[in-house]
């Protein structure tokens, strides 16, 4: 019997030095942090990668409006997408 072994996944490593929340309490801001890491690992290995060695010292992401009562954890995952986004360039 033949065993076909699968590719391994792709692996990141992502770390966010600073990440500013005004307006968040240190709870909250903490869910908004942990679900915005989640999502942005997801969408980096779900789509393309930047290439080995890349590195960037700050992210801009256009300012947003939250809507009022919207959870801290998708806050994250919409700020995940704005990222994701932006490291993989237009059209990605």
């Amino acid at each position: 019997m033949t065993r076909t072994l699968a590719p391994a996944a792709p692996t990141i490593s992502l770390t966010i030095g600073t990440l500013a929340l005004p307006g968040y309490s240190l709870r909250n801001g903490q869910r908004l942090a942990g679900a915005l890491e989640r999502e942005l690992g997801r969408l980096l290995i779900q789509g393309a990668l930047p290439g080995p060695g890349f590195a960037l010292e700050q992210v801009q992401i256009p300012r947003f409006a939250t809507p009022a009562g919207e959870r801290p954890e998708r806050t994250g995952r919409r700020l995940a997408r704005l990222i994701a986004e932006q490291l993989q360039g237009p059209g990605q």
